[in-house]
């Protein structure tokens, strides 16, 4: 049999080569300095201008460290943050049974990571009201004994 040219083959051919030698030349012939030209409106009038600013300067995540002797406040600029410390009331020989966080300020209720062996908790991270923020940080033992601190944050 002898080999025919299909015409439907033959135009797909010369378009996809007709594309393919118009993309190399304009990279060839693409000059260095076109990329510059185009930023340099930016370059005179950068972001940084007094007409737009950041949109937040705010830290998203944070920490504090919680502490058993008293009820606690303190001052923060982050949307969330992560409170860990020691299972107040952990005696030698107490079996905790659980610990609860629960921010007041908004009802959210904190998962909370217990560590038996170095007698020390964390939470997940805790979304912020603006304002006033009462934590509220409960811990229930085997026992039946329950002791409670509330740490109060001021979100900045």
């Amino acid at each position: 049999m002898a080999n025919r040219l299909n015409p439907v083959e033959l135009i797909i051919f010369v378009v996809v080569a007709a594309g393919f030698g118009f993309s190399a030349r304009q990279v060839f012939e693409e000059k260095p300095l076109d990329r510059v030209a185009m930023l340099s409106p930016m370059a005179s009038n950068p972001i940084s201008s007094a007409g737009r600013a950041p949109a937040s300067t705010e830290p998203l995540l944070g920490s504090v460290d919680f502490t058993c002797q008293k009820d606690g406040e303190a001052s923060v600029r982050a949307s969330r943050i992560r409170i860990s410390g020691p299972i107040c009331g952990m005696e030698a020989g107490a079996r905790i049974a659980s610990t609860s966080v629960l921010n007041s300020a908004n009802q959210f209720r904190a998962t909370v990571f217990t560590d038996l062996g170095s007698r020390r908790f964390s939470t997940d991270y805790i979304p912020l009201n603006s304002d006033k923020n009462r934590i509220q940080v409960e811990f229930k033992f085997a026992d039946g004994r329950q002791l409670s601190r509330e740490l109060v944050l001021h979100k900045e």
